[in-house]
C-alpha cells in the first residue's frame, strides 16, 4: 500500500498468515525439464474471482492513500506513484499467493520454492527501493541494510491484499472439501445400490443358471468373474481413487460378464498402452458406468454388432461408440453420468468431456500418482491444511 519515503517515515502495516492457503492445481506427470516448465508447476492461475477481488481492492485502497501522496508529492507525482504502488503490489501479492508460498506446503516442491522466494525477496527490495527511488528522484543506498528496509516496507505495503486473498483462497479449499465430503458421502450410497442393482444381480444370476445346467465348467469361470467385480466394488467403496490398471482390470470381469450375457451383439476393441497407465488414477466404477450406460441406451445385433472403443492415455480415459438408439423406450433418469461428472469436477476439479453426434463419446480425466501417498486419498490440494 503506502511506500515509506527515504526519510525514514513509517507506513500501515498488515501482516497474513500464508501457512493456510492450499495447493490448487493438477499435478503434472514426471519431473520438470526446464525453468519455463518449473515455472509452470509452481504457479497456477488465478481464478476470474480473485482478479476481481484484487480490483475492487485498489480503488478503496486508492482512496485512503492517494490523498497523503498528494499532500506530500503533489498530483503528477502521485499519479505515478500510485500506479506504481498498484502494480508492483499487485505483481508480487500474485506471485506469493499463487505460487511461492503454496509451493512450500508440498514436499516435492519445496526446495524450488525456497530457493525462489529468496530471490523473490531480494528482486522485490530492489523493485521497491530503486522504483519508488526512480519516481521520487531520490538517491538510493545500495546496502544490505537499504535492501532489507526495502523488503521489509514493501512487506508492509502489500500486506492487506495479501491477507485478503490468502483468506479468499482458504476459505474456497475449505468450501470445496466440505463439498467433496458431502458428494462422497451421497455417491457411496448410490455406488451402494448401484452395485447391489437387483436387476443386474438377477440377469447375472440367471446366466449363471444357465451356465450351471449346460456347461459346469463354463458357470464356474462365469462365477469366477463374477465375483471378482463384487470383490472389486466392496474393496474400493470407501476410496476416492483407485489405480488405473485395477480399473481397466475390472473392465475385463465387466466385459466377460457382458459377451456371456449379449453373446456377440456388443464389440469391444481396446488401445491401453500399459507402459502410460502404472502410474494413474481414476474414480472407481467409472468404467462400469460408462459401458453399462453406452449398452443400455444403444442396439446391438450379433451381425452388425455395437463396437465399443476404450482408449486409455496419460491424462485421459475415454470410452466410445456409434449412437445406435434402442427402438423401445430406455427408462432412466439420467443420473448415472450427472453423478460421475459431479464427482470428477469435486474431487479433481476437472470436468468431463461429453461428446454426442454420430458418435457418442465420453472422456474422463485421470490423475497421476505423483503428490499421492497412496491409491485412495484425496489429491493434496483438497486435503485440508
Amino acid at each position: 500500500m503506502r511506500i515509506a519515503p527515504t526519510d525514514g517515515r513509517s507506513s500501515r502495516a498488515a501482516g497474513w498468515n500464508a501457512a493456510l492457503v492450499g495447493k490448487e492445481w493438477q499435478l503434472s506427470a514426471g519431473p520438470p525439464t526446464g525453468l519455463v516448465k518449473l515455472l509452470r508447476m509452481l504457479f497456477l492461475r488465478p481464478s476470474r474471482s480473485d482478479i476481481l477481488t484484487a480490483a475492487a481492492y485498489w480503488p478503496v485502497a486508492t482512496a485512503v492513500i492517494l490523498p497523503a501522496y498528494v499532500q506530500e508529492f503533489g498530483w503528477p507525482l502521485a499519479l505515478t506513484t500510485m500506479a506504481y504502488t498498484v502494480l508492483l503490489d499487485s505483481a508480487t501479492v500474485f506471485c506469493l499467493v499463487f505460487g511461492l508460498v503454496p509451493n512450500l506446503l508440498v514436499a516435492r516442491y519445496r526446495r524450488p520454492a525456497l530457493l525462489l522466494l529468496v530471490g523473490f525477496m531480494l528482486a522485490s527490495g530492489v523493485l521497491y527501493a530503486g522504483g519508488y527511488g526512480l519516481i521520487l528522484r531520490q538517491p538510493v543506498a545500495w546496502t544490505p541494510m537499504a535492501l532489507v528496509a526495502g523488503i521489509i516496507r514493501h512487506a508492509f505495503s502489500y500486506g492487506m491484499l495479501a491477507v485478503l486473498l490468502t483468506g479468499k483462497r482458504y476459505f474456497e479449499v475449505q468450501q470445496r472439501l466440505v463439498l467433496s465430503q458431502k458428494a462422497h458421502a451421497e455417491s457411496e450410497l448410490r455406488n451402494l445400490r448401484a452395485q447391489l442393482d437387483p436387476h443386474f444381480l438377477f440377469n447375472n444370476l440367471n446366466v449363471l443358471r444357465g451356465l450351471i445346467q449346460h456347461d459346469p465348467r463354463v458357470a464356474d469361470e462365469y462365477l469366477t468373474h463374477f465375483a471378482g467385480l463384487y470383490r472389486y466394488l466392496i474393496r474400493h467403496k470407501d476410496e476416492d481413487f483407485v489405480p488405473l490398471t485395477e480399473e481397466l482390470h475390472f473392465g475385463q470381469e465387466y466385459i466377460y460378464l457382458l459377451r456371456h450375457r449379449f453373446g456377440a451383439a456388443y464389440a469391444f476393441r481396446e488401445h491401453l498402452p500399459t507402459a502410460e497407465l502404472e502410474q494413474l488414477l481414476v474414480v472407481p466404477g467409472t468404467l462400469q458406468l460408462l459401458l453399462e450406460n453406452a449398452i443400455k441406451h444403444n442396439a446391438g445385433d450379433e451381425d452388425d454388432p455395437l463396437v465399443i472403443t476404450i482408449e486409455a492415455t496419460a491424462t485421459a480415459l475415454t470410452v466410445r461408440h456409434p449412437r445406435r438408439p434402442k427402438l423401445t423406450a430406455v427408462d432412466s433418469t439420467g443420473t448415472g453420468l450427472a453423478n460421475l461428472r459431479e464427482r470428477y469436477q469435486l474431487l479433481t476439479g476437472q470436468l468431463l468431456q461429453v461428446r454426442s453426434g454420430a458418435e457418442f463419446c465420453v472422456t474422463v480425466p485421470v490423475l497421476p500418482t505423483a503428490g499421492n501417498s497412496r491409491a485412495g486419498r484425496l489429491p493434496a490440494w483438497q486435503r485440508a491444511t
